[in-house]
């Protein structure tokens, strides 16, 4: 047996157990868009967004407040807040920030409301008009 006591296996085995949990949970916020969404042409995603302004509520942290102007996106969240060029590329908000790395999010559409894909995280969010 080399030593090794039933109760240091017993640990062994609970932490395997545990971990193989943790890596295989699901996360606890939707990373699929909804059913019978649809993508959006780069024309369509920019009308859509351009001069509006939406607030996004992860399942966790602070609620999210983004506004697309023409050609800039602002974003803050709690006592952060940056802003960068945009554009729509594909059925994507492509955004090159000042401080924070440059991201793309997918967008699409179930009825009138629009949806986004966190690049940080994946998460699927309702973009509610402000």
């Amino acid at each position: 047996d080399g030593g090794v006591t039933a109760e240091f296996r017993f640990i062994l085995i609970a932490l395997s157990s545990a971990f193989l949990q943790a890596s295989t949970a699901q996360p606890a916020f939707p990373t699929e868009f909804p059913a019978g969404s649809s993508p959006l042409s780069p024309e369509a995603l920019t009308k859509l967004v351009a001069g509006k302004v939406f607030k996004l509520k992860p399942a966790t942290g602070a609620e999210i407040r983004v506004e697309y102007r023409d050609d800039w996106a602002y974003f803050n969240v709690g006592n952060s807040s940056d802003s960068g060029k945009w554009k729509a590329e594909g059925s994507a908000v492509c955004v090159e920030w000042r401080r924070i790395p440059p991201s793309c999010s997918e967008m699409r559409m179930v009825g009138d409301t629009l949806y986004t894909k966190r690049a940080s995280n994946g998460e699927v969010l309702p973009m509610h008009p402000n």
